[in-house]
């Protein structure tokens, strides 16, 4: 599937694959987005439904390789999030 990612996903669900590329647990995530850990898990999953990945780190490579994600920097993040 060759999605721009930029198009397709709000600042929230960009926030929660930059979170998701730093390496935060789910428990983590929810705790830093102020949302439940089950919806949490649900936006993940629609996520990689949409994006056509089969785990969270095939979400993070393929979100760096269409370049939502800011390359060459750390901790993960990107340029048109607020966090």
């Amino acid at each position: 599937m060759d999605l721009v990612c930029g198009d397709l996903t709000n600042d929230r669900d960009t926030w929660l694959i930059v979170l998701l590329a730093r390496g935060y647990t789910t428990t983590r995530i929810a705790r830093e987005m102020n949302l439940s850990r089950y919806t949490v898990a649900e936006r993940i999953s629609k996520l990689l439904d949409r994006f056509a990945c089969s785990n969270r780190s095939q979400l993070v490579a393929y979100s760096y390789a269409h370049k939502l994600l800011d390359v060459g920097i750390w901790p993960p993040g990107a340029s048109d999030t607020a966090g």
